[in-house]
Order: C-alpha cells, then sequence, then structure tokens
C-alpha cells in the first residue's frame, strides 16, 4: 500500500512539473516562431525583388524543406494558391495554423497579405519591410513575455506538484 502511495505522489508531482514546463515552452517556441517568420519574409523579399517569380513557386521553395510547422504552412499556401485569391490564402493559412504565436501576432503576419500580388514588386517589398518591423516589435515582446513567464510557470509546476503531494501525504 505504502509503495502505491508513494508511486502516485511522484506521479502527481512529475505530471505537474511536466504541464509546467509545457506552457513554458509555448514561450520559447513563440519567439522562434516569430523569428522564422521574420527569415522567411526576408526570403520572400529577396526572391521577389531578384527573381520576380510568382508567389506560389516562392511558397513552394519555402516549403520545400518542411522541416517546420511554419514552412508548412507556406506548403499550404503553395497548393491552395492555385484556386484562390493570394489574400484569401494568405489570411486563411495564417489564421488556421496550429502554431504557438499568439493572435496579435498572426493579426500582423496577416496585414502583409492584402497586398501581396496586388501591388509591383517594389510596393511588396515595401509591405514586407514593414511587416519585418512589426515582427521585430512581436519578437521584442515575446522575449520580454518570455523571460517573465516561463520560469514562472516551470516554478509553479514545481510548487504545484508539491502542494498536491504535501496535501496528499
Amino acid at each position: 500500500m505504502y509503495v502505491l502511495k508513494l508511486i502516485l505522489l511522484i506521479s502527481i508531482f512529475l505530471l505537474s512539473t511536466g504541464i509546467g514546463i509545457t506552457v513554458s515552452k509555448i514561450y520559447e517556441n513563440r519567439v522562434k516562431e516569430l523569428k522564422e517568420f521574420k527569415n522567411i519574409l526576408n526570403i520572400m523579399k529577396t526572391k521577389i525583388k531578384f527573381t520576380y517569380e510568382p508567389l506560389g513557386e516562392i511558397f513552394k521553395q519555402i516549403a520545400k524543406d518542411s522541416n517546420t510547422q511554419i514552412e508548412k504552412i507556406f506548403g499550404e499556401m503553395a497548393t491552395q494558391i492555385e484556386y484562390k485569391d493570394t489574400q484569401e490564402v494568405w489570411t486563411n493559412c495564417i489564421q488556421e495554423a496550429c502554431i504557438s504565436i499568439n493572435q496579435e501576432d498572426k493579426d500582423v503576419i496577416k496585414r502583409l497579405g492584402k497586398l501581396l500580388g496586388q501591388t509591383d514588386v517594389d510596393g511588396q517589398i515595401s509591405e514586407i519591410e514593414v511587416a519585418q518591423e512589426f515582427l521585430d516589435m512581436q519578437i521584442e515582446n515575446a522575449e520580454e513575455e518570455k523571460k517573465k513567464n516561463q520560469k514562472m510557470y516551470k516554478t509553479l509546476g514545481v510548487v504545484v506538484g508539491l502542494v498536491f503531494v504535501i496535501i496528499l501525504v
């Protein structure tokens, strides 16, 4: 009976700690994904400026590696852009993506879709640069939130686990 109780207490503590670590990872993933979006926008800007490739081809090239969820979003955009309007595809794929960025981040990224494919090369490049500046601000905010919340959630997970263990002992 004592061994079963000990196993249950250890399981509760480990589960609580694991939940705290998992929640804290969201903040770390948000920063990574925002930086990755910024890098992808840089790639898009370069390709639009120098190769004049259609957006569908650019999206396919970005998605070719498909190592991350962000690149998979661009793969989805590449398949949908053949049948739908660029703005609609961009907005829907960003909104429906299962990634760690929050709604404010998604809104910043979705704004770019309004002018993609609608204006000349210089207009698209300037819009991408504006989106990159907004992403820089979002990255700074995300890093501040990460510093503030990541340690808190890890500690909270451990403390809640300890509280449950103490109560059940």
